[in-house]
């Protein structure tokens, strides 16, 4: 009895009966390995692949994305400011790219992750453009410094301030906004483009040429404007001045491109016409003005044409011209401070004699060949030269 228990028991473990033996693990192992997948375990296992492999294309698709800033382009005193913001930036992008790149379109995170590596591509854009800007805006202003082309109604203090060195403070927003530092304040690189201080703006080169050309025309036509020929300088002048812009009017009363004074010094300059709801009157005054210009300097060329075409005269008319000078010369001397007895010799026996008359006052009296005559009294030096010199 006991060697038949025994003889089970060795069977038993030996696996020789259905309910016992020896098991081999790795004999098993193998075995579960051998068993044919399932369809929809083997279609599990490929799609998971897919994904994995899509998403490793949209983070690299994230990241190629990406702008990037020339640190070449940098200035030395900018590059620890640029260089940290990109750096940061880049990280935050890569955070968000990966994030994205392992969750659904749907998900709100993902529309989160999205928004965020725009935001940093745009701002990367920004501030690449900022930097070009502020680039740019410090040669165009050299070179206008240079070319002495800046209007006198640009401020320009605030802009040599900034640009008289390269060593550069900057403040850099989340948005890629660059501000430079200036006497202890940062200005955005958008006041550059706006009506600030640091938009300054150029002489009116253009336009103060064809009011040149005018008045060189003016003193060409050398006759008197009036009647027609204003109306037509008018209507110029009016088409030059209402069609210019802020900028121009200002050049325009700053500048001294034509005269030596800037028109806004003037007396009748009014300096409400600076407001710009006066706009429309400085356009008015700046055309009035210029004819008033013209007027002057064609009367003046008009004149000068006039002596010019005048007959020359003969030996004897010259003499009788410096002799009638004389004449008057000498009695502007006495009537200046007039002494009785005092005389003048003019023409044809003409003279003026100096007397007292009876209320003791010292006046000019009309000779004519020796004798006083009482139908001609002397008022004024007019007076004198007809006398003296007819």
């Amino acid at each position: 009895m006991a060697n038949e228990t025994l003889i089970k028991g060795a069977g038993f473990a030996s696996g020789g009966l259905e309910t016992g033996g020896f098991v081999n693990l790795q004999s098993a192992y193998v075995q579960g390995m051998n068993v044919p997948m399932s369809e929809i375990g083997r279609r599990a296992l490929q799609e998971a692949a897919y994904k994995r492999k899509q998403d490793e294309v949209e983070l690299k698709n994230y990241v190629n994305k990406l702008e990037d800033v020339e640190i070449g382009k940098v200035e030395d005193s900018m590059r620890p400011e640029v260089t940290q913001f990109l750096v940061d930036n880049k990280n935050n992008y890569a955070e968000a790219a990966r994030l994205a790149a392992d969750l659904d379109a749907d998900d709100p995170a993902y529309m989160e992750a999205v928004s965020e590596m725009n935001r940093i591509n745009s701002s990367f854009k920004s501030l690449s453009k900022n930097l070009d800007l502020f680039k740019e805006k410090r040669t165009q202003f050299y070179d206008d410094v240079r070319n002495n082309s800046i209007s006198k109604g640009s401020n320009l203090d605030a802009l040599n301030s900034l640009f008289k060195n390269s060593d550069y403070a900057v403040e850099i927003d989340e948005y890629g906004n660059l501000s430079v530092e200036n006497d202890g304040e940062y200005v955005p690189m958008t006041d550059f483009e706006e009506d600030t201080e640091y938009n300054y703006f150029l002489t009116d080169a253009e336009d103060f040429n064809k009011l040149m050309k005018l008045t060189e025309t003016a003193t060409s036509g050398a006759v008197k404007i009036q009647g027609g020929l204003e109306q037509n300088y008018r209507y110029q002048l009016n088409g030059l001045f209402n069609t210019m812009g802020r900028e121009d009017l200002m050049s325009m009363v700053y500048d001294t491109v034509i005269s030596n004074t800037p028109l806004k010094d003037r007396d009748d300059f009014d300096p409400s016409y600076f407001d710009i709801e006066n706009e429309g009157k400085l356009r008015e005054w700046l055309s009035n003005t210029y004819m008033d210009s013209l007027k002057t300097v064609a009367a003046s060329a008009a004149r000068q044409k006039e002596i010019r075409n005048r007959p020359k005269e003969s030996v004897a008319q010259t003499r009788a011209r410096e002799a009638a000078e004389q004449a008057m010369k000498r009695y502007r001397e006495i009537a200046s401070s007039p002494v009785a007895g005092a005389s003048v010799q003019g023409r044809g026996g003409k003279s003026i004699v100096f007397i007292t008359n009876d209320k003791g006052v010292v006046e000019p009296r009309p000779v004519r060949n020796g004798s006083l005559d009482p139908t001609v009294v002397i008022y004024e030096d007019a007076d004198a030269q007809d006398w003296l010199t007819k």
